[in-house]
């Protein structure tokens, strides 16, 4: 029999933490959107111990005290120093327009990497063509590669990436591999990546999982980027981990392929993405890379008709949301056309009022999102969004030809955006991503052009028929979307 002293003591300390956490919720620093502070209030308040132990590990982006100054310090060093190379070798773009402009100047204020002339890109749609064309340029590569992904596939395209650097290493090529310490598991216990350590090729694991830092950190902030650096001069970046076709999530069965777009780079865009990689290794490795211009080579000036590409990265710490506030400069920037994919579409109020705003001042505001989803919660999140987004007049298309992982904008065939986020506040807020604005029109006419592909595998869905749906799925979708400042 408990003694009731022991109970009252350990009801009254439940109760105390609570409130103190309630009182974290409605005092922060910085201000939480009110959906968020609601949806954790609720929990706090209902939910006995379980309520304040869920948000001490999940309530706040808690990067850990020194590696949020660390990162802060390390981010604006060098993108200093790089900036000034790129000032001094080569012209940065002006974005063509005005309101090109005022897009590339926002990236520049949230993301701290400007706007870069004179890059030739090349969009690539299949995962073994993405793959084949790394592997090449790996196996040309004579000064240093440099790779970061969420996940590595241990077996199938990852292995052969793997025996790329294998033989890289051989030659004397530095290469480097920073993976996700949760997404790629796995491949951090493979023989994969003993032989690759084995033969010189540096492994590191980013935001490694542990008690100790659980004290500290949220445990569930991840490294999504996917970045491929080879000797300055040329990048890979988009939606594709190290994968191929093969690669399928177990989480749910029967989902088809993962279709995806990555952009290869040549040019200064390139040396951008090399930034931010410098500085995620330093944070994981504790090697010193400030000295970019080892890694920045001299690329001459910039051809006249080459893109001008912004890389704006973000993440918890120094540039939260910065991804988010660009891409909501950009749809409010559209004047007739927005066309959207992403497989996971959970929009904040920001996010859906801006969608909103543009279809209802006439723009033709589409978004393609996979028809089955490997996160059921998730998939019942963002149907929960649905109805209100096409009463504006958003159309929404399910993709049916695999889990479409692409994650594309385009607005007006002027501006195209690439890159790892999705639409959700998870990769807004919690995730450190990476996503390149294209101000170009015959590109972006380009990536319109893949997006029509994708449109014309989908099935939109009706406004009437959404209506029609039967009570209890609307119940069950709209609890989910609950959840959805938590997911």
């Amino acid at each position: 029999m408990i003694d009731p002293w022991y109970s009252s003591t350990i009801l009254y300390a439940d109760w105390g933490l609570r409130l103190v956490f309630a009182a974290r919720v409605l005092l922060r620093r910085a201000p939480v959107p009110v959906p968020v502070a609601l949806a954790w209030l609720v929990v706090l308040l209902s939910l006995p111990f379980a309520g304040w132990i869920a948000y001490l590990m999940f309530g706040e982006p808690r990067l850990g005290l020194w590696r949020a100054k660390r990162f802060g310090r390390l981010a604006e060093e060098m993108d200093q120093r790089a900036a000034r190379l790129w000032a001094h070798r080569s012209e940065e773009g002006d974005a063509a327009n005005p309101v090109n402009a005022q897009i590339a100047a926002l990236g520049t204020a949230v993301g701290g990497l400007p706007p870069l002339r004179g890059n030739k890109l090349r969009l690539l749609a299949d995962s073994e063509q993405m793959l084949d064309a790394l592997i090449a340029d790996i196996d040309s590569a004579r000064e240093h590669v440099h790779i970061l992904v969420y996940i590595w596939q241990a077996s199938g395209g990852g292995v052969l990436v793997g025996e790329a650097l294998i033989r890289a290493v051989a030659r004397g090529v530095e290469c480097r591999v920073l993976v996700d310490a949760v997404g790629s598991k796995k491949f951090l216990r493979s023989q994969l990546r003993k032989r690759m350590v084995a033969a010189g090729v540096e492994v590191n694991a980013a935001l490694p999982v542990s008690a100790l830092r659980a004290v500290f950190s949220r445990l569930d902030l991840r490294n999504h980027r996917k970045i491929a650096v080879i000797d300055g001069r040329v990048a890979f970046s988009g939606s594709q981990n190290i994968s191929d076709r093969t690669f399928r999530s177990k989480r749910r069965a029967g989902l088809g392929s993962w279709i995806d777009a990555t952009l290869r780079i040549e040019g200064p865009a390139a040396q951008a993405l090399a930034v931010v990689f410098l500085i995620d290794w330093q944070l994981d490795s504790g090697q010193d890379m400030r000295q970019v211009v080892r890694y920045l080579p001299e690329l001459g000036r910039p051809k006249d008709d080459a893109c001008i590409v912004q890389v704006v990265p973000s993440g918890p710490g120094t540039m939260p949301q910065a991804i988010q506030q660009a891409i909501l400069t950009t749809i409010y920037s559209a004047r007739e056309e927005l066309l959207i994919t992403t497989p996971y579409f959970v929009p904040d109020d920001a996010t859906k009022s801006a969608l909103r705003s543009a279809a209802m001042r006439g723009v033709q505001v589409t978004v393609v999102v996979p028809e089955v989803l490997d996160s059921r919660l998730t998939a019942a999140a963002s149907r929960s969004h649905f109805l209100e987004l096409m009463e504006a007049g958003v159309r929404i298309a399910l993709f049916q030809g695999g889990l479409l992982h692409a994650k594309t904008i385009t607005a007006d065939r002027r501006i195209a955006v690439v890159g790892s986020a999705n639409l959700d506040m998870r990769s807004f807020a919690l995730n450190f991503e990476v996503t390149m604005f294209i101000y170009d029109d015959d590109f972006s006419s380009v990536v319109r052009f893949l997006q029509t592909d994708y449109l014309g595998k989908s099935v939109e869905l009706d406004l009437a028929t959404w209506r029609a749906r039967r009570w209890y799925r609307v119940a069950v979708d709209n609890a989910a979307q609950l959840l959805g400042p938590l997911l």
